[in-house]
């Protein structure tokens, strides 16, 4: 009997944001404090720049499996809600307690703790799992 797929609704992370936020102030204070204050300048924005990236270039969509028996999970994904589910090729990276680091092809995706619901993310780290 075929088993219902789980769709996973992704966000853009607030903890990846505030991270990199983070090290960004400390470059440009270690900056601030040592040189020059036209590099400590260009390094702000720098910084800056690196931040818009970080936030434009945050995975959102939805990423759903499909669990078959005696085979790997049926990988999907679409950008947003009304757009049409495309079937991927998806692998996993890194599968840790916070991060989970997944590949699509040849875009890299970091899920963070904040990035989906928790009882999705740890259905995903099953999923996972049991995809070897």
């Amino acid at each position: 009997m075929p088993r219902a797929p789980v769709t996973i609704p992704i966000a853009a992370s607030r903890l990846s944001l505030g991270l990199h936020t983070g090290l960004g102030v400390g470059v440009v204070g270690v900056l601030g404090w040592w040189a020059p204050a036209w590099l400590a300048a260009v390094g702000a924005l720098v910084v800056i720049g690196v931040l818009v990236r970080v936030a434009q270039c945050a995975p959102r969509g939805e990423l759903r499996f499909t669990p078959r028996d005696d085979a790997p999970p049926h990988w999907s994904w679409r950008d947003g809600r009304h757009d049409e589910w495309r079937d991927i090729d998806l692998r996993c990276d890194y599968l840790g307690p916070w991060l989970i680091g997944l590949r699509v092809g040849r875009r890299r995706l970091w899920l963070w703790p904040d990035s989906a619901d928790p009882a999705r993310l740890r259905e995903l780290r099953r999923a996972l799992l049991s995809s070897g």
